[in-house]
This record gives C-alpha cells, structure tokens and sequence, in this order.
C-alpha cells in the first residue's frame, strides 16, 4: 500500500467539503511540495515494459493528460508518482482567467467531474520557465492553444506563436482545436480552416527543427 493510498481515504471527506477547484489547487500546491521535500520519490512502482511511439520512448504507458497541471507547475512531481508522460496545458500565448466561477462540478455518483474551464493558464512562457528546469524522465508534451479573445480568422497565429516557443521545451506537441468551454474553437474543425492551420503549423514544424536540431512531433486534438 502506498503512502497516497493511505492517505486519500483520510483526505477524501475535508476536500470534498471544498469546491472542486479548489480542492484540485490545493492537492497539487500539497503535491508539489511533497515531492520538493522528498516524500513522492518512493510512490512510483517499478518501471512498466517501455513503449515506442511517435520517435519517443515512454517510460510506461501511463500518462497524465492535460488540464490536470494546466500551469506545468509540478511536472517532476506527477513523473515520480509513475506517469509515462505529462500533458501540460492547454496553453496560450497570453495570460487568461478562463471561463467565470464556479466552473468546475463534482458529479460523485458517477465519480465525475464536469470541466466548464475555458483554458485559464498562465501563459505559455511562464509554464515554459517552468519546463525548462524540469528533471523527470517521464515524456512531457506541451498542449496549446488560442485566446479566448482572438478570432478564428487570427487563430493560425496564436497556435504558431505556441508552437515557436514551446519547440524548445517540448518533447511532442498537442494542437487543442477541441474544448467545448472556447466560443468557436471547434468551429477551427472544417476542413477549410483545419487545412489552413496545419498547413502552417507543418511549415514551421520543419523550420523549427532545422533551427534547434530535433524534430518535435506534433499531434491534433479534435
């Protein structure tokens, strides 16, 4: 049994007393801490078979998809509780608070949540300061997107933006066309608009991997 296993079925009752975001501020703030001072590093169970895909070796295949650190704010963290991969994000160019609270809702009898975010992040250069001093092994993509307040007809650019500096931290990268919670974001979908933004996402991808020397692949989320 391990220590998180011991310790959720204490925990459980107090954070359900919180709101659901703020209990998952919390439990990563306490997670984050946990593993600077050396108390996570025992959690993760031995090593899975590796697997290979996309030109990357993943530890396990296990991995935390993104939403869960939105901010890349405890990345070595989630590797030393056994993730195969971290999914940071989503992640746009600017700052944003996302949708207006509450926005996040437990559903327990189905032991559910219903996510109305709306992509609230940092921005994407202070979650990359944060990758840049990452130490896990684990495989670490970079979810990106669009603000909220740039219009599909501009949106080729913001996803660029990401894509330039996001490359150099990134070990693959997700084009998040997908959330229900950004008016008109899958609306970038249509064949029209999905053509014209992957046509230059693709051109910029070899760009990139000629300036830094590797290739980072890149995945779509639809």
């Amino acid at each position: 049994m391990t220590l998180l296993t011991r310790l959720y079925p204490t925990l459980k009752p107090w954070l359900f007393r919180m709101d659901a975001e703020r209990a998952h501020e919390w439990t990563t703030r306490m997670l984050r801490l946990s593993h600077a001072l050396g108390m996570v590093q025992s959690v993760a169970p031995e090593a899975a078979q590796p697997v290979e895909c996309l030109g990357l070796k993943f530890p396990n295949w296990l991995g935390l998809a993104a939403g869960m650190d939105k901010s890349a704010s405890c990345v070595d963290a989630w590797g030393a509780l056994g993730f195969g991969f971290v999914e940071v994000g989503t992640l746009t160019p600017r700052p944003q608070p996302g949708n207006p609270k509450p926005r996040l809702f437990r559903l327990p009898e189905h032991d559910a949540l219903i996510n109305r975010m709306g992509f609230n992040n940092p921005g994407i250069h202070a979650a990359v300061k944060r990758l840049e001093k990452r130490r896990t092994k684990a495989v670490v993509g970079v979810n990106i997107g669009k603000n909220f307040d740039t219009p599909n007809d501009a949106a080729v650019n913001d996803y660029l933006y990401g894509l330039k500096v996001a490359y150099p931290v990134a070990d693959y990268i997700a084009v998040n066309i997908s959330s229900p919670n950004t008016k008109g974001l899958r609306d970038l979908q249509a064949e029209e608009a999905i053509r014209t933004l992957l046509s230059a996402l693709k051109t910029e991808q070899a760009r990139l991997q000629k300036e830094h020397g590797k290739k980072v692949p890149m995945l779509v989320k639809i």
